[in-house]
């Protein structure tokens, strides 16, 4: 009888530690799972950010076409016609500004 329980207190141990090496990786499964998702959320939001200035900039130039179209469908005055190429040209300055901000940021995130 007591050869029974010594070999069934053994089995128990070899079971025991089985489970315990199968938490083991879990525990480490689940942690590699939660640094991917954290990583996942990052570039998510990083995404968003360069679509919202991607918008922004596809707005930017929205004005600048209806600002240039209007310009030279009203203007006969050439001075008239100046101050409004000097306004575009500011506003398209702004335009290149964006643009390269976005790209800036983006090449130093990738980087």
């Amino acid at each position: 009888m007591s050869y029974k329980i010594r070999r069934l207190h053994s089995h128990l141990k070899v079971c025991k530690s089985i489970e315990a090496e199968k938490s083991w990786q879990i525990e480490e499964n689940v942690e590699v799972l939660k640094e991917e998702i954290e990583r996942l959320n990052l570039e998510l939001r990083y995404k968003s950010y360069e679509l919202e200035k991607m918008k922004q900039s596809r707005d930017m130039e929205q004005e600048v076409y209806t600002l240039i179209t209007s310009m030279l469908l009203k203007i006969d005055d050439q001075n008239e016609l100046a101050k409004s190429l000097l306004a575009c040209d500011r506003l398209i300055d702004n335009v290149l500004a964006e643009l390269f901000d976005a790209i800036y940021i983006y090449n130093s995130k990738i980087n």
